[in-house]
């Protein structure tokens, strides 16, 4: 039985071990046009000689097995500008996800279900929390925590309600600048975390207990330094990193202009789940155009042709998504083992990239059409799917923040446990999530079981 061979010393192997090729499924047509699939990074990289540049390099070998830290470090000693740059601009997502999933906590707890005894100071988090979802809600907030005695966080309340009243111009970073280990300058091959969390320490009122509370405007601060040092590893990769960044911006940001323009690579598109640079391109039109990126990427990008297929009436198909991302695998597979020559064992895990991807595309296409339905049963089976090597902590953490929205603290704690050793600081998103389960604990009805 054929053995997973990859790259010099084979990845599998250099992880300890080798995996038995899957039994193929039963054979689909996939909607997307052979010549598409050709173009397919997949496709194109299962070319010996196409994917030397990656083979027996230390920093892919540690991406495949999920370690980004590590190949971080990996692609600094290459003085691998354009994987650098990759690598960075994951992490400026990641932060940003971050910083969803905790706004999104810290208002689920101090706003929907505010309690008496509340630090006084959780005004302040409130405020922020508002200012980086793009909800003027909370805004009133700001300032009213300025005769706090807790070191730090009345000067840092001020800033950001001098901030709010100068027209709220984004991004903040002269106010997140100041907030504690903020970090400074960007350094590529670096990976800075939050600093000694809790940052603050808050007493209830009323009452001789305390509360332990993270600044989410440390969590900002970390996206734009990873954002910044993406651009300074690799300034020709500067229009990539902001298409490779905008579908997980948050609210408030603008968006990168004319994706449809931007160059990007294979260092970016390898082990990614976009097989194309046009479906890079898709995902970022899509947060900025809607919908209307569908018909705009029919010619560049798998998952608009699939999307575009599937949706009807304003609704995404789940059923039809999820037959058209086997199929697509299964072509994928296909014509990596005619490029090929053979047949070979890494040929099921680099397709499973793209049947998550499908359903990942179909899942923002349906709520950006107001399909809360399909979108959330997309999102599901992506998740459901998000393992082995497909598994992106982007896409988990994005997962996790919608989870807090939802009041789902369960799902979302889980998944963050799972990341905690990953993404340096994300403790700083732990906490105000670890208050949301807690607190939606306290209030479940006896006997009701928590969502």
């Amino acid at each position: 039985m054929r053995r997973v061979i990859f790259f010099a010393c084979g990845l599998s192997a250099c992880a300890g071990g080798s995996a038995d090729v899957a039994t193929p499924p039963t054979k689909s047509t996939s909607a997307v046009p052979a010549a598409l699939i050709e173009q397919t990074w997949q496709v194109r990289l299962a070319v010996d000689a196409a994917r030397a540049p990656f083979e027996g390099r230390a920093g892919w070998m540690a991406w495949f097995q999920g370690n980004r830290a590590e190949a971080l470090q990996a692609f600094a000693a290459d003085a691998d500008g354009p994987a650098l740059a990759r690598t960075h601009a994951d992490y400026a997502s990641i932060y940003r996800q971050a910083a969803l999933l905790a706004a999104s906590s810290t208002i689920q707890v101090y706003g929907t279900d505010a309690q008496p005894t509340d630090p006084a100071e959780t005004s302040y988090l409130l405020g922020v929390s508002g200012a980086l979802l793009g909800d003027a809600t909370w805004s009133p907030k700001l300032g009213a925590a300025g005769g706090s005695k807790v070191a730090g966080l009345a000067a840092q309340d001020a800033a950001w309600k001098a901030w709010a009243d100068a027209g709220a111009a984004w991004p903040p970073d002269s106010v997140t600048a100041g907030a504690p280990n903020a970090p400074t300058a960007p350094t590529a091959g670096k990976a800075p975390g939050a600093g000694t969390v809790p940052h603050y320490v808050l007493p209830e009122q009323g009452e001789t207990t305390t509360v332990d509370a993270a600044d989410i405007g440390t969590l900002w601060a970390l996206a734009r330094w990873h954002e910044a040092a993406a651009i300074a590893a690799s300034p020709e990769s500067e229009a990539a990193v902001g298409v490779w960044i905008d579908p997980w911006r948050l609210p408030p940001e603008t968006r990168t202009a004319a994706a449809t323009a931007a160059t990007i690579p294979d260092t970016f598109l390898f082990m990614s789940a976009m097989t194309t640079a046009g479906d890079a391109r898709f995902f970022a039109d899509l947060e900025r155009d809607g919908a209307a990126a569908v018909a705009a990427h029919q010619a560049d990008s798998p998952y608009a042709v699939i999307v575009g297929r599937c949706t009807q009436a304003e609704k995404v198909s789940v059923d039809c998504l999820l037959d058209e991302a086997a199929a697509l695998g299964q072509s994928i597979e296909e014509a990596m083992a005619k490029a090929a020559g053979k047949e070979d064992g890494f040929h099921r895990p680099f397709a499973d990239y793209a049947r998550v991807g499908v359903l990942r595309a179909g899942d923002r296409t349906a709520w950006k059409l107001q399909d809360r339905e399909g979108g959330g049963r997309l999102r599901i089976n992506a998740l459901d799917r998000t393992t082995g090597t497909a598994r992106d902590p982007v896409f988990l953490l994005s997962v996790a923040a919608w989870d807090a929205g939802n009041r789902n603290s369960v799902r979302a704690e889980e998944l963050v446990h799972g990341l905690l050793t990953e993404v340096p600081g994300l403790e700083a998103a732990r906490l105000p999530l670890d208050a949301l389960h807690i607190r939606l604990s306290r209030n479940a009805a006896p006997g009701r079981p928590m969502h």
